[in-house]
């Protein structure tokens, strides 16, 4: 089984070309609105929301463990998992957070603006983590990190990558997204003994302070004690590094609808392609596919491709 440990969101997005309006008139005029040709659209969020229903879409069996709220939003989210066939044994509903949110303002996939509400994401803690799924579990990614407060201050990620690793499971931590307390290279130092694939993008990796260029970013982690580093970036492809491997895989060519859980998808389809075995290039590959399929279509992760559709995609590619 996968568990994945992390963050879990409805994404309100608002798609307008049109520049905001001026924010300090009051009130419903024409000063201050802006007409949109598209309807508002709802979609799971979150890095662990995202990440289990790509995997569940793709016929693995996953848990997630995160947390939302008692409210109509928290409803909807775990309507959403259960229809994917996500176990939700570790999910939270919180009597005291709303569910978590993220109203996104786009002019187009590239050019977007963000309101994000933590809400709910605040209590997820390490002793609502069953520890039944961490010793069952094949693969454990834990994802969202800078935003789940208790488990960094707590040590309740550290603690589950041990148990999950010390039971033979594969483990994978991204640490982004990078926002006002980014992973430290002295915070993940000491976890990297019990991490497999150490995970982050070129902005993320940059932000552990050790230096802009994310090759030699890289190494430092790998002298450090890193197993594998994946580098995520976007259209330019996906690397992996570790002491003796050096792989780089392109991105797909897509047209991209929503860009929001790329990574997750991303991240997704690798793990997948991992836990079944396959040679580190071919799930870097398969990563890149599912990612490509998800921004491309335009109802984001839960529109998740089916296994098929990603071998599809594989075989019209190559």
């Amino acid at each position: 089984m996968f568990v994945v440990i992390g963050t879990t969101t409805v994404d309100l997005f608002v798609l307008s070309p049109d520049a905001a309006p001026d924010q300090a008139a009051d009130g419903f005029r024409a000063d201050n609105l802006v007409f949109t040709s598209d309807p508002l659209r709802l979609s799971m969020g979150g890095n662990g929301g995202n990440s289990a229903c790509v995997l569940a879409g793709l016929g693995a069996p996953t848990a997630l463990c995160s947390a939302v709220g008692h409210d109509l939003l928290g409803d909807m989210l775990v309507d959403w998992l259960s229809a994917r066939g996500v176990v939700l044994d570790g999910l939270i509903r919180s009597p005291t957070y709303a569910t978590s949110t993220s109203v996104i303002i786009m002019a187009d996939a590239a050019s977007q603006q963000v309101y994000h509400h933590l809400g709910a994401t605040a209590a997820i803690a390490a002793n609502a983590i069953p520890e039944r799924l961490l010793t069952g579990a094949d693969v454990l990614l834990v994802t969202g990190l800078p935003l789940m407060a208790r488990l960094r201050t707590e040590g309740g990620a550290a603690q589950a990558l041990a148990v999950a690793h010390s039971a033979g499971a594969i483990t994978a931590l991204d640490i982004g997204p990078a926002l006002d307390a980014p992973v430290t290279l002295d915070e993940l130092t000491p976890m990297l003994g019990q991490i497999d694939y150490l995970i982050a993008n070129e902005h993320e990796l940059a932000a552990l302070g050790i230096g802009d260029d994310w090759e030699a970013t890289s190494a430092r982690l790998i002298d450090a004690g890193a197993r594998h580093v994946l580098i995520k970036g976007g259209r330019r492809g996906a690397a992996l590094r570790s002491p003796d491997m050096r792989i780089d895989a392109p991105a797909f060519p897509v047209r991209a609808v929503v860009s929001v859980g790329a990574g997750d998808s991303f991240n997704a389809g690798f793990l997948y392609g991992v836990q079944q075995g396959w040679s580190p290039a071919r799930a870097l590959h398969f990563g890149a596919a599912t990612a490509a399929l998800v921004i491309a279509g335009e109802d984001g992760t839960l529109g998740a491709p089916v296994l098929a559709e990603v071998e599809g995609k594989l075989r019209i590619e190559d």
